[in-house]
């Protein structure tokens, strides 16, 4: 059987195209395999740098909180300090309450100013003063004479000149309310003693500093002792 002529020509070309055919298969899978391979070794250096990453904003989160809690502190010290020198008298302060005003026109005595004071505290006063003098737990009105033997008041020593003011700060309807209900210390002091005082609720009152700074000749800190 003889073959055709052109029967070698298109075996030859099959052939070929089959072994064309073989080297583009492998060279597909192999370019596949780099790929999937480049690819893996990506993934692994873009996790990596995640995790360093994150490690990098844990330790500046932690830094932060610190640096937050720090400052927190600071901020909690500082407002302790303000309020204990605003209670210690050692500062300027301001806010509403009421003035009381007594003239000469009445006949006032050491103890009226006392219990003046004493009802204020009771009735919510945050702060006050007499005669822009600040009234604290070492504060003494006393009774004395001058130099003509007249009865005169004192304030830790110093003459208290007319007209005596007392400032409170606090809420100032509920402290005058709490001078001038009925039978209370004003009412008194009109009807049994012939002093008027007069009050005046205030927006706006302006408490200087204690002039007297006290230190402590006996107390001193308390350490608990040991213990076993």
């Amino acid at each position: 059987m003889k073959l055709k002529k052109w029967s070698l020509p298109l075996a030859f070309s099959l052939l070929v195209l089959g072994l064309l055919a073989g080297v583009q298969y492998n060279t597909q899978q192999e370019l596949a395999n780099s790929l999937s391979s480049q690819q893996t070794s990506t993934l692994v250096t873009m996790v990596q740098n995640l995790h360093e990453k994150r490690n990098a904003l844990e330790t500046e989160l932690q830094n932060l909180t610190r640096t937050y809690n720090s400052i927190s502190l600071v901020t909690s010290l500082e407002k302790q300090i303000k309020q204990l020198q605003i209670f210690a008298g050692t500062t300027n302060v301001i806010g509403p309450g009421i003035s009381i005003t007594i003239t000469t026109d009445s006949y006032l005595i050491n103890l009226d100013l006392v219990d003046l004071v004493n009802e204020l505290w009771a009735t919510g006063a945050e702060v006050i003063a007499i005669n822009d003098i600040r009234i604290n737990t070492t504060s003494q009105i006393a009774s004395e004479t001058d130099a003509n033997q007249q009865p005169i008041i004192t304030l830790n020593g110093k003459k208290l000149l007319s007209p005596i003011v007392i400032k409170a700060i606090g809420d100032p309807t509920t402290l005058e309310t709490g001078l001038t209900f009925t039978g209370g210390i004003i009412d008194n002091l009109n009807t049994l003693y012939h002093v008027y005082p007069t009050i005046k609720q205030e927006t706006s009152l302006h408490i200087p500093a204690d002039s007297n700074i006290y230190s402590p000749k006996y107390m001193t800190k308390y350490t608990p002792p040991a213990t076993q």
